[in-house]
């Protein structure tokens, strides 16, 4: 069986190979390869100026890179600064930057459970090898130190400010209605913390005392999510500074980085306890209807799929309708929180999406009360004074979502896989059809429309009238 491979001798200049490194290197390279994750070794090499160009000087001078997963993302050892020890951070190949521990004997301990929040190195098979990471972390003595917790993304934007200002409110002050007292105590206290700030006292004594887990410190633009999963707990969470809704803001902490809520949460059966008198294993829906009554609604297994075979209850978690629990059954029983969001139609909008708001206004797709400081410029697009990119400039700094658009539910789906190309749906085909094909600089097709002007919505309206031919008031 061949072995992990260590080469740690060349330290790229400026560095120095920490002692604990050069031990656990040497014990690493006796192990058999796949036992302690999905890499080839332990090699200390410099951070590539290709990963960040504008940061590679920074990056190079305070990291350098001792593991390198199969995807091309890298594990660094990072010097934070000050008196604080080497910390370990992950630079992905998509370009994500996290925390993985503050110090490496705290990344090794992490190591030896599974609990890195790295994939390849927690990944159960290939996981045979961490009982011996833990002994050998217990024969040597070697414990974490208390050291301040490190931000290696907020770390790589530097003394870079925020171009916002922070929204001055904590969090919306959620009102719990009466499904709050009737959660399991355990599932009451995941729900406490849904659509919280992660610096909020609730959210850092949940996360770190109940589930004993690493809370991240931000979020960027990059990664714009993060899981923390404790499956013996029976919970995962989802932090996130991408709720789109009005009522959850980004909170910038730097130029790049935010601070994110808690945006969804899974219970499962591990939590030792039902979720509104379910049990976690029915046999039927009528089990599930006996104790909840009927179903609040159906809906399809799979986003592309039309047939509605998944009987769902959803219940509001507090009065103005910001949480939600939701319980599926299919087979199974899922049980899952969210902080109400939409659904993203349009991250990064572009002319076709000024276009497509410019017609939504004058067929009545459009939901106008959404807007209220924009009633004015509303009028003005009906009357065809003003053109739907005005819209978008102005009242959707975070982009096109379902909900500026009326809320029924066969519209929200077709226009999500009109926008996301899905079942043969695809605005840029359809508009591509109308305009004519022009190729991007990075070599995708698109639509030859540089403006959303009133004659270009004129071209295109017969194609988008028969799209959305159900949906357009007579």
């Amino acid at each position: 069986m061949p072995k992990y491979t260590v080469n740690l001798s060349d330290v790229p200049e400026g560095h120095e190979l920490p002692p604990l490194l050069q031990k656990v290197g040497e014990w690493v390279g006796k192990q058999d390869h796949g036992t302690l994750g999905w890499f080839d070794g332990l090699v200390a090499e410099a951070v590539p100026k290709e990963w960040s160009p504008e940061k590679a000087d920074r990056l190079r001078a305070a990291a350098f890179s001792f593991l390198s997963l199969a995807d091309g993302s890298l594990l660094l050892l990072v010097k934070p600064g000050g008196k604080a020890p080497p910390a370990v951070a992950l630079l992905g190949s998509e370009g994500e930057t996290q925390t993985v521990a503050n110090s490496l004997e705290e990344f090794l301990a992490l190591w030896s459970k599974g609990e890195t929040e790295v994939h390849d190195l927690d990944d159960e098979e290939a996981g045979d090898g961490r009982e011996a990471l833990a002994a050998w972390l217990k024969k040597n003595k070697i414990k974490a130190p208390k050291t301040e917790d490190f931000d290696f993304s907020a770390w790589l934007d530097g003394d870079a400010k925020p171009a916002a200002p922070r929204p001055s409110a904590a969090a919306p002050a959620f009102t719990p209605t009466d499904i709050m007292a009737k959660l399991s105590p355990k599932t009451r206290q995941v729900a406490s913390v849904l659509g919280r700030r992660a610096d909020a006292p609730e959210v850092i004594a949940y996360v770190t005392e109940v589930l004993g887990k690493k809370l991240p410190a931000s979020t960027s633009e990059n990664n714009d999510s993060v899981n923390i999963s404790a499956p013996k707990k029976g919970v995962e969470l989802v932090l996130s500074h991408e709720i789109l809704h009005d009522a959850f803001p980004p909170i910038p902490k730097t130029a790049k980085t935010f601070i994110p809520y808690v945006s969804t949460a899974w219970v499962r059966a591990a939590v030792g306890e039902d979720v509104l008198g379910v049990p976690w294993k029915p046999k039927s829906e009528a089990e599930v209807t006996k104790v909840l009554g009927p179903p609040t609604g159906r809906k399809a297994a799979f986003a592309n799929e039309d047939e509605l075979t998944v009987a769902y209850w959803l219940y509001s978690l507090d009065t103005e309708g910001l949480l939600e629990l939701e319980l599926e059954f299919d087979e199974l029983v899922t049980v899952t929180l969210t902080a109400k969001g939409s659904g993203d139609l349009a991250r990064y909008p572009d002319v076709t999406t000024g276009l497509f708001v410019g017609y939504a206004v004058t067929r009545g797709l459009l939901d106008t009360s959404r807007f209220p400081a924009h009633q004015g410029l509303l009028a003005k697009i009906a009357r065809r004074e003003a053109q739907g990119s005005e819209l978008v400039k102005q009242a959707m700094p975070r982009g096109l979502w379902t909900s500026h658009l009326r809320d029924e539910e066969a519209l929200q789906t077709l226009l999500w896989r009109w926008f996301h190309n899905m079942n043969d749906l695809w605005i840029k085909k359809d508009l591509i059809k109308v305009f004519g094909k022009r190729s991007t600089e990075s070599g995708h097709d698109a639509p030859k429309l540089t403006d959303d002007t009133w004659d270009a919505v004129d071209k295109a309206a017969p194609t988008l009238d028969k799209r959305f031919a159900a949906f357009i008031k007579k």
